[in-house]
C-alpha cells in the first residue's frame, strides 16, 4: 500500500474500527468469496447477492448492483461516475485524489455499511432500502463528530456463551445524553452492532433498563416507535432483522456489574477497546452505560 493511502487513512476522523476496515480493504484481505476460493476454502466465487460476477472486494463494495444503488444516492462525488479500475486499491487511491477528507470519511463509512449489510444478508437478513444506508452513513459521521466535542458517557457490552464464558467485550465512549433511557438505548445499539461485527448472528439481548428492553421487543413485532428516541430503536430493529435468532429480556442491575465496569472504563479511553476470545456457544449480549 502506498504511503499516501496509509497516511491519509490514519488521518481520517472516523472510529478506529473503520480505519482497520479500510486497512483490510486496501490490503484486499476481506473474507470475500474470491479470497476464500483463492485459499481453497470454497470453490464458487460468485457473488451470492447479485449472482452477476465474482465477489471481489471491488465487486462487493463498488460494482455489485446492490452497492451501486447505495452509491447512486450518496453525494455526487461518491456516485459511480469514475474511471474504470481493476482493483480495490486503485479505487481507494482514486478516491483519495478526488475527495477531500470529510468526503473520504463518508466513503469509508458507506463502504463499511455496505460490507456489514452483505454479512447480514449472507446470514439470513434482508436487504435494506439503499436510501436508509445512505442516511445511516451521514448520521453515523454526524454523531461521531459531535461526540468528540462534548462530555461523553461510557458504554460497555459483554457477549457470553450459554455456559457463561465471555466470548467478547467492548468498552466505548458514547455521546452526552439526557436520561437513562437514551443512555441504555445507545448502549444497546452499540452492543448489537458489536455482536454483528464480531460474527454472532444468533443472540440473546439482555439489559437492566426494562423500558428499553420492552421497546426493542415491541419494535421486533410492530417495527414502529414514535418517541423522541424512535430513530435509535429503528436502527436496532434494522440490525435485528439481519440476525438469525434473537430474544430480548430485562435483567437486574446486579447481574450487569461487569458491563457497568466496562462503561466506567470507557470514560478514560480515547475511542473504544474490544476483546475477543475463541469460545463458542449461543451468545448473550449484556449492554450497559455510565453517565
Amino acid at each position: 500500500m502506498s504511503d499516501l493511502v496509509w497516511s491519509t487513512l490514519w488521518r481520517l476522523h472516523i472510529p478506529n474500527k473503520l480505519k482497520i476496515f479500510g486497512w483490510r480493504v486496501c490490503h484486499d484481505i476481506l473474507p470475500t468469496r474470491e479470497n476464500l476460493a483463492r485459499k481453497r476454502i470454497i470453490e464458487d466465487r460468485t457473488c451470492e447477492i447479485c449472482t452477476r460476477g465474482d465477489e471481489s472486494a471491488l465487486h462487493v463494495l463498488w460494482e455489485c448492483s446492490v452497492a451501486q444503488d447505495v452509491w447512486a444516492g450518496s453525494i455526487r462525488k461518491l456516485q459511480k461516475g469514475i474511471c474504470e479500475v481493476r482493483e480495490i486499491r486503485q479505487l481507494v487511491e482514486s478516491m483519495i485524489h478526488k475527495l477531500n477528507l470529510e468526503e473520504l470519511e463518508l466513503f469509508f463509512v458507506q463502504a463499511w455499511l455496505i460490507w456489514s449489510q452483505r454479512n447480514l444478508v449472507l446470514h439470513g437478513g434482508k436487504l435494506q432500502d439503499p436510501t436508509r444506508l445512505v442516511q445511516r452513513a451521514e448520521d453515523f459521521l454526524k454523531e461521531y463528530r459531535e461526540d468528540q466535542d462534548i462530555p461523553a458517557t461510557g458504554i460497555g457490552a459483554v457477549i457470553r456463551n450459554d455456559s457463561g464464558e465471555v466470548m467478547a467485550a467492548i468498552s466505548a465512549k458514547g455521546p452526552a445524553v439526557f436520561d437513562s433511557e437514551e443512555a441504555e438505548v445507545l448502549a444497546c445499539r452499540k452492543a448489537v452492532e458489536f455482536a454483528v461485527d464480531s460474527g454472532f448472528y444468533s443472540v440473546i439481548i439482555e439489559g437492566d433498563n426494562c423500558t428499553v428492553m420492552n421497546s426493542i421487543q415491541s419494535m421486533s413485532r410492530t417495527r414502529a416507535n414514535i418517541s423522541k428516541l424512535g430513530h435509535f430503536y429503528e436502527d436496532i430493529g434494522c440490525i435485528i432483522l439481519g440476525l438469525q435468532e434473537v430474544s430480548i429480556s430485562c435483567v437486574s442491575r446486579s447481574a450487569n456489574t461487569v458491563v457497568h465496569s466496562l462503561a466506567r472504563h470507557a470514560r478514560i479511553i480515547e475511542d473504544e477497546v474490544a476483546w475477543l476470545e475463541l469460545v463458542y456457544g449461543v451468545p448473550g449480549i449484556y449492554a450497559g452505560y455510565n453517565i
